[in-house]
Parts: C-alpha cells; structure tokens; sequence
C-alpha cells in the first residue's frame, strides 16, 4: 500500500515550512463547514476499504497484561487536581501509592485504565461488532497508536513496546535501554533516568476515510484526549508526569522505528522518577521486530491534511522549546489561591475511566444540574497541568508556574438550575461563569453543531476558542497541533467530571465555524445571519429533530420579551472584546471543538 505519510517525510522542504503561518490559516478556512458546504460535498464511506481499528506487528514477541487488574480508590477530580504535584498523598482510603510499583500489574493497570477496549457495541441488523474504547475518539475511529519505553519493570526487559489494546497486550518492537534513547532523541537528557516514557503517534488515514481533510483537527484532539486519559491513570497510579511535543519530528519517526510507516509521532509522555539508576548503559540496538499490518487495500491521499501536517513539522535537532507568550490580562486578575479548593463530590477515576461512553443524544426531560455541579466540572477540566509547550514541564516537576492556556471556553447553557438560559464564559481564574447573553440558545446551540441534537438537548453546550495567532507567532504552524491538544485534554476532563458527577458528555467535532464566530460576536458581521441560518434549518426540520424540546423552543411565548429571548444574536459587547469586521481566513481567535454535557439516552447497542 502507498504510504503517502512517507512522502512528504521524504520531501527536501520538510522541516522548513514552520514558520510560514498563513498555512496554518489557509488550511483552518478550507477545512471549515457551512450550512452549504455539508450539502455540496457529499461523501460516501467506502465500508469495504475502512482501515482497521488496531495495529499489529506480526512476528513481534508479545506479553499478556493481567485483564481487569483493579485500580486504585483515587477519586476521579481528586487526580485532575493531583497533575502538577510531583508528590501526593491522596488521603488513608485512597489506597494509591506515591511511587511507581515498577512491574507487569501496574502496567496492566495503567492501560487498562487509560486506552483499552472497555465495552462492545452491536450495530442493528447485521449484527456486527466493534469495540469502544476507555479514551475517544471521532467516530470511534481511533487514530492515536501508544508506544512505552520501559525501564526497571519487574517481570519484563527493557525495551520499546507496542500496546495491542485488541489484546491487551505488549508486542516488544526492541530490546535495550530505550528510556536513555528517547531522551536523546527528544532531547531532554533530565529524563534520561525515567523508568516509563509514553510515545503516542497518529494514523491520519484512519481519521481521513470518514472525515477527509478535516481529519487532522480530529486526529490532534483525540490525542489530547489520549494524552489526559493516559496522564490522570498514571497520577492516580502515583506517576506524576508532562508531555513533551517539541521535537524533531524526522529523528522521532526513526527513533520510534516508523520510517517507511503510515504513523506520524506527535507527542511524548515523560514520568521523571525519584528512583536511582545508574546512567543507562550504552544504546539499544536499532532493529525493530515485528512487521505492521496493512489497514486498508488502498490508502486515499487528502493533500490539504497532509500539507497541514507537513507545515507542522520541525527541523532536527528541534532546539529548546520557545518560551510562551506573557499573558498580560493576567496581571490585572486576582492571583490564584496557593490552595485551590477540593472537589465537593467525587467519584473513583478507575470505574469512572472504564464506564465513559460518548452519549448519542440527551434527554431534555430530566432534571436541571446545579450549578455547583457544573461549575465544579468546568474548574477542574481547565486547571493546569505540565506540557512543554505550556511552559511549565522541563524536567523539574516541583515547578510551580502556571502554564499558558490557548483555549477559552464560550458555554451555550439551556439547563442549569442558578443560571439563566443564555451564553456565558468560563473564568477560568475566578473559576465562575460570566453571563453575556440571556436567552433561550437551544435552536441556536443544536444549529451551530452541524444541527445535531444533542448540543441542545444537553444541559450545556461549549464552543472551545482556540487563539491561533498566539499559538502561531510563538510556536508557528506546530502551535495549532498544541491548541488541539489542549482542546482534547479539557474535552477529556469534561468526560470523566460529568461522569463522576452522575452526568454524561460528548465531544463534537463538526460545526459551523465562521457561524459561531458571528454568533460569539467575533467577526462582527450581520448577526441577522445567524438568525435566518437557524430558522431555515428549522424550517426544513433539520435542527432539534422530533424534540420536544425544539418545538417549544421555536415557539415564542406572547408574554415573554422577545428581544431578551431572541434565540440567535451576537453577544458581543456584554463585557467582551468586539473584532469588527475581520476577515474569517485570518480571524485570530476561531473555534476549534465542541462539547455537550447532559442525561445521555440509553444506547441499547452497548453489550459491556
């Protein structure tokens, strides 16, 4: 099969395009949706060419994980507050250990908790199944590949893995001291001494059947998701670690053994330990057993995808990673308390990781969620955690900076008991909604997810802002890996918080983007827009299909004040910085995901 990865890996320019921000721009703008684009560009799957869930390595030696290995009593916010602690003692009912137990168990455990398959679902008539996995992903399509790097483990070499998450196992790919190797590779020598380093790569192919040349904004949050799921397993697990996504993505791909492969590497997960090693003797031979197995007859090449990804790439060495930006509103907030407050209600991560599902659509019928309910699960989902891009992880796990955040959360709120229908914004630093729009934002909620449902059935809908001309100025084209990142680690939060809080989440990663920039009051055109958008689909039943809760919506009450609750208008100017008339190509703050939280309707297909 043609690998069209290898490609542009093989292409003289590769590594020099970084810098050239307006790709990043131009391939955002032609990977947008409009009402008039998912009707023009119809795409039929190709069912007898999907790529296949799981890689393989045939001929690789592989190793069992013990199946269902237990979990620490680790509640689940309790862990999301546990990310930037290099130590932490979780309490005498936690059960949690503050070090690594080095062997085949807590690596069963950390998997199984983190990116194994946890139910099957039965597709109605054929009778077919597939799997759904502990972290998401668009369409269950799974993009993200897991890789460990393990050294000192009692019960297995050291050496470079693969997880078979099909099997729950390790397929060793080499022997030897890989830990040192990748810390050379990535260029960090302070972990150098790490028991477990977690490489993480992307089959954009997998994404790219279904969703073309949008797949890589999937492909960069799913990982985030991955990524968060895989950090929150280990900290419970008593590892406390970052990730490093600032490398040469050429000596990374050889590193990893994938030159020639169909996987990019995009990120790498550094749990620095207090254990004493002597320095890694020499370097592991750089044979790699095990031959991948083809996922599909035929790879489709998505040019824009793979031009996006090769702007992203950097030269080796990479050098240090540049220092974020200074946010300066920052210095007008009120500091952030030396001890935030602990969660009023928790849950075990362990049961919760292994329970979440993506909900297919929400009950609008149930009860209200409180607002502490909502709000607990919002400041714990954006609180900081260690990445190098961040600025806050470079070896020294006791720092205390805060890490720069590029994503601002925007909340269409439909049922939340203490919060009137409107849109808000989450402070993140004061860790509270602030309203800027009252008004019933069902319709327009549904409408801008690509009129699905759920975004207005839910309790609350969000629109993660992403600002991309900070993250490109800084970073160049490599930031808009990082704000998807971001976005995929606070959507993975917002899973595990709702669950545990006896709620339910989904991410969505298809909307209207320029139609939520007007909306937001971004680019400061005719709001009317919005407005005739949303009442045409209406129109057509398009939006709020059969629900109850759209057919009240969309008709006004006579005693209510229409202009408070007009369903579709810009809400700038309530407290928010207005940008007249910019133009959507180059618009500095853009939407990257949305996420709905609510009472999921029961999906009869799931076995367990």
């Amino acid at each position: 099969m043609t690998r069209f990865l290898s490609r542009i890996l093989d292409d003289p320019l590769c590594g020099t395009l970084n810098e050239e921000t307006e790709r990043l721009f131009a391939y955002h703008q032609s990977t947008k949706h409009t009402y008039h684009s998912v009707r023009m560009n119809a795409h039929y799957l190709d069912w007898s060419n999907q790529p296949g869930a799981f890689r393989t390595y045939d001929g690789a030696p592989s190793i069992m994980l013990p199946p269902d290995p237990g979990f620490p009593n680790v509640g689940t916010f309790v862990a999301m507050a546990a990310l930037l602690d290099a130590v932490k003692s979780f309490g005498g009912n936690s059960g949690a250990p503050e070090q690594i137990i080095p062997d085949l168990g807590w690596l069963s455990r950390f998997l199984w908790h983190s990116m194994a398959v946890s139910a099957w679902k039965k597709a109605p008539g054929g009778g077919h199944r597939y799997s759904l996995r502990v972290n998401p992903s668009s369409g269950n399509l799974h993009p993200t590949e897991t890789y460990l790097a393990l050294r000192g483990f009692k019960g297995i070499g050291d050496g470079l893995y693969h997880y078979r998450a099909d099997r729950h196992a390790l397929e060793l790919r080499s022997p030897g001291a890989w830990t040192g190797q990748l810390s050379r590779s990535l260029e960090i020598p302070w972990a150098a001494q790490s028991q477990l380093i977690v490489g993480l790569t992307s089959i954009f192919w997998r994404e790219a059947w279904k969703y073309r040349d949008r797949a890589y904004r999937y492909c960069c949050h799913d990982l985030g998701h991955a990524m968060m799921s895989l950090l929150l397993a280990a900290r419970a697990l008593g590892a406390a670690g970052g990730a490093v996504a600032h490398f040469g993505d050429l000596r990374m791909t050889r590193a990893l053994g994938l030159t020639g492969s169909d996987e990019a590497p995009m990120a790498f997960l550094v749990f620095p330990t207090g254990n004493s090693f002597a320095p890694p003797a020499g370097l592991p031979e750089k044979t790699f057993a095990g031959i991948p197995n083809e996922l599909s007859a035929e790879e489709i090449p998505y040019e824009l995808l793979l031009e996006m990804h090769r702007s992203t790439i950097l030269c080796d060495p990479a050098g240090p990673v540049p220092a974020p930006p200074v946010d300066e509103a920052a210095e007008d907030r009120e500091p952030l308390p030396a001890a935030l407050p602990d969660p009023a209600r928790d849950a075990p991560l362990g049961e919760i990781a292994r329970r979440r599902r993506s909900a297919l659509d929400f009950d609008p019928r149930t009860l209200p969620m409180e607002r502490e309910d909502a709000e607990q699960i919002l400041d714990f989902a954006t609180r900081d955690w260690r990445a190098d891009w961040r600025g806050n992880f470079h070896g020294h796990p006791v720092e205390t900076g805060r890490g720069t955040d590029f994503v601002a959360l925007y909340l269409y709120v439909h049922r939340v008991r203490g919060c009137e229908p409107g849109v808000y914004r989450w402070d993140r630093s004061a860790r509270r909604l602030v309203e800027l729009h009252c008004g019933n934002v069902q319709r327009v909620a549904a409408f801008l997810s690509l009129e699905q449902p759920l975004a207005g059935n839910s309790c609350f809908t969000v629109s993660m802002i992403a600002d991309l001309a900070k993250a490109a100025q800084v970073f160049g084209n490599r930031g808009y890996r990082y704000v998807y990142f971001e976005a995929g680690a606070i959507g993975q939060r917002l899973y595990l918080g709702a669950e545990a809080l006896g709620w339910n989440a989904t991410g969505i990663g298809a909307f209207y983007d320029d139609d939520v920039h007007r909306y937001l009051g971004f680019l400061e055109e005719d709001a009317g827009r919005v407005t005739a958008a949303v009442d045409a689909a209406e129109k057509k039943s398009l939006v709020m299909l059969d629900s109850p809760a759209s057919r009240h919506a969309a008709v006004p009450d006579p005693d209510e004040d229409l202009t408070r609750n007009s369903s579709a208008t810009s809400v700038a100017g309530s407290g928010e910085e207005a940008a007249p008339h910019m133009d959507p190509k180059t618009l500095p703050r853009q939407v990257i995901y949305h996420f709905a939280v609510g009472r999921a309707i029961p999906d009869p297909r799931i076995e367990g």
